[in-house]
């Protein structure tokens, strides 16, 4: 079924796939996600996941560059920063009386360590209109999501891309 015409690269789909699914799964399960405390090292790995499986399925005589591995990186960020909003808007139920509560709370405790009163108040009025609105919070949240996933998926693209880069052997000087 992998029917490949010669000279064109392989399908990126199952390796971003597995990449964006990587990155979600160490973003989400508790304690894995720690991970991403070390300058989100799970997304770089998990971009590299995805440039190593897309690099299995380079035919021996095709290059591989840096290039190649920067692309799955980046669509992988896409890919895990779209699951990993819908993940955490489905797990933080976000629009529920319970959300909003602890919500409120975190806005009360911050409200009594605030140097300046009006502008506490101000970002209380934002916060609440956004968690009043669960689709303007998912929005937010896939945005911030997007800026970290696809720039780190990058990153760890061009990691992956160096180490499975095709290497050129000059060949030797012609003998006079």
């Amino acid at each position: 079924m992998n029917m490949m015409v010669q000279g064109q690269k392989p399908s990126k789909l199952m390796p971003v796939l597995i990449g964006g699914s990587a990155m979600t799964a160490i973003s989400i399960i508790p304690v894995l996600n720690w991970i991403n405390c070390a300058c989100c090292a799970g997304i770089m790995g998990a971009a590299v996941l995805g440039v190593w499986f897309y690099k299995k399925s380079f035919p021996a005589d095709m290059p591989f560059t840096v290039s190649d591995g920067a692309a799955i990186g980046a669509l992988s960020g896409l890919v895990g920063a779209v699951l990993t909003s819908l993940l955490q808007s489905l797990i933080m139920g976000f629009g529920s009386t319970d959300f909003t509560f602890q919500i409120e709370r975190a806005l009360d405790e911050a409200q009594t360590r605030a140097t300046d009163p009006a502008a506490m108040e101000a970002a209380r009025d934002v916060i609440m209109q956004l968690v009043g609105n669960p689709l303007m919070l998912f929005l937010v949240g896939l945005l911030f999501a997007l800026f970290i996933y696809v720039g780190f998926g990058a990153l760890g693209g061009v990691i992956g891309g160096n180490i499975f880069k095709t290497r050129v052997i000059p060949a030797p000087p012609p003998e006079n």
